[in-house]
């Protein structure tokens, strides 16, 4: 597993949807520098089930779901 420090990160579920789809789900994880304006792709990430969304707050001592 790596970690990437970036100033922008965005992330990008794709349903497919046309009959020859290689899988239901595509998850894109995107990292940009707000100085060069660059974007980069750092991960493609398949699957046939819908992705998990979870939200979580570190306090330094514990790590809890964040309440929407």
């Amino acid at each position: 597993m790596s970690i990437i420090k970036t100033d922008v990160c965005e992330i990008e579920i794709q349903e497919q949807t046309m009959d020859d789809a290689g899988c239901k789900y595509m998850v894109l994880v995107k990292v940009g520098n707000i100085k060069s304006g660059a974007i980069d792709l750092a991960k493609i990430i398949t699957s046939d089930r819908k992705p998990i969304i979870r939200e979580t707050i570190d306090d330094g001592n514990i790590v809890n779901d964040k309440n929407n």
